[in-house]
C-alpha cells in the first residue's frame, strides 16, 4: 500500500520539497499587498477580477485582521473581510483564514518570503497544504516583476505548482484605484 500511494504521489507530482515558512514575523507581514500572481482555481472564487489586493492588520486579539479587494468585471470595487489566526499548535507560516461568507475556515501557507526591505517582506507565497491555491503577493508589483519575478516562477516551479489548475496566472493590475 506505500507503494502505491508513493507512486501516486510521484505520478501527481507532489514529491517536491514544501512546507510553510519556520518563521514569519506578523509585524513585517501585515501591511498592503498586491496580487501578481493567481492560478485557475482561485479565479473561480474571484470570477477574473482584477486589482487584487489584501490589507492585513494585527488586531488587539493577536490575529490578523484581513480585507481582500478587486475590481470585478463590471467595474465595481468588491470586498471580502475576514481573520488569519493560528490553530493551536500552529506557528511559522502555517495560519487559517476565515473569511466573511465563506463556508469554512481555509489553510493559509506562507510558503516563500522575500527579503525584509523598510521593516517589511517584499513579497511573499501563499497557498495551501495541497498545493491547490496559488498566491504571490508583493509590495509593489512593477519592482517585484523587475527585480523578484523570474525568481519567484522558478520557485513556484520547483514546489509543484505545475498542473493545469496551480499554474501561475498574472494578475491584471493596470490602472488600479487603489
Amino acid at each position: 500500500m506505500k507503494l502505491i500511494l508513493t507512486l501516486l504521489m510521484a505520478m501527481c507530482g507532489l514529491t517536491q520539497s514544501y512546507s510553510y515558512v519556520k518563521e514569519l514575523d506578523l509585524e513585517k507581514y501585515q501591511g498592503a499587498w498586491y496580487e501578481v500572481y493567481d492560478d485557475i482555481f482561485d479565479e473561480t472564487f474571484q470570477k477574473g477580477g482584477s486589482c487584487l489586493r489584501a490589507d492585513y492588520k494585527i488586531n488587539n486579539e493577536g490575529t490578523i485582521d484581513v480585507l481582500n479587494r478587486e475590481v470585478n468585471k463590471m467595474n465595481e470595487i468588491e470586498s471580502i473581510t475576514g481573520k488569519a489566526y493560528y490553530d493551536e499548535g500552529n506557528s511559522g507560516g502555517e495560519l487559517t483564514v476565515a473569511l466573511k461568507g465563506t463556508p469554512s475556515p481555509a489553510p493559509y501557507w506562507v510558503v516563500e518570503l522575500g527579503p525584509v526591505v523598510d521593516d517589511l517582506y517584499d513579497y511573499a507565497i501563499v497557498s495551501d497544504n495541497n498545493r491547490i491555491s496559488l498566491f504571490v503577493l508583493a509590495r509593489d508589483v512593477n519592482k517585484f516583476l523587475e527585480l523578484y519575478n523570474q525568481e519567484v516562477l522558478d520557485s513556484i516551479n520547483d514546489m509543484g505548482f505545475t498542473k493545469f489548475y496551480n499554474k501561475p496566472k498574472l494578475v491584471n493590475q493596470t490602472d488600479c484605484p487603489y
